[in-house]
């Protein structure tokens, strides 16, 4: 019992897990809520262009729509945050949310008008914080990372496509576009 407790306490008071183990915990949580909540978690998502829906920006990533939606996004984040929090520890937290806030920003202004909700498009910036580092320092290490995040996740991008019923594609192309716009300004 002593073990599991000391493995808990490094793992939600410690840096760097608890980095990781924090949102994962909020995402668990808010998925909890938005199942007893039912359709009123919608309140929660990033309404476009309504004043109500800003707040969505903070509480939008914490929210799935049902534990299959947890389940599709809960794997990547943790995988590609931890490959993040191993390339740049000290400077997770900061490239974690400026992702968060810029892609639910960008979301917010140019997003179609619907609730948006979930981790997506955190971890499609992540995807592409990961691949842009790679490019822009040249490193082998990155380079190798970079491999297998394409080869792993490249998959994902086909959510780009606005075809797709129910999925905030624009989420995903903000994000995307967050994570190169960090990885830029980390760069520089």
């Amino acid at each position: 019992m002593d073990r599991l407790i000391e493995f808990f306490h490094r793992l939600y008071f410690e840096r760097p897990w608890c980095d990781l183990a924090w949102p994962a915990a909020a995402m668990v949580a808010g998925t909890l809520v938005g199942l007893v909540a039912g359709k009123s978690a919608a309140r929660l998502g990033v309404v476009p262009r309504q004043w109500s829906g800003l707040p969505g920006i903070l509480t939008a990533p914490f929210v799935h729509a049902n534990v299959a939606h947890l389940a599709a996004n809960l794997p990547p984040f943790l995988v590609l945050g931890a490959l993040i929090l191993r390339r740049d520890e000290p400077h997770f937290p900061v490239v974690a949310a400026a992702i968060a806030v810029l892609q639910g920003g960008l979301l917010w202004l140019f997003g179609r008008n619907a609730a948006h909700v979930g981790m997506s498009g955190v971890i499609f910036g992540f995807f592409a914080y990961l691949l842009a580092a790679a490019w822009l320092t040249r490193s082998t290490a990155d380079l190798l990372v970079a491999g297998g995040v394409l080869l792993f996740y490249g998959g994902m991008l086909a959510g780009l496509k606005p075809a797709r019923d129910g999925t905030s594609w624009e989420g995903h192309l903000f994000g995307l576009l967050a994570g190169l716009a960090c990885a830029w300004l980390a760069r520089r």
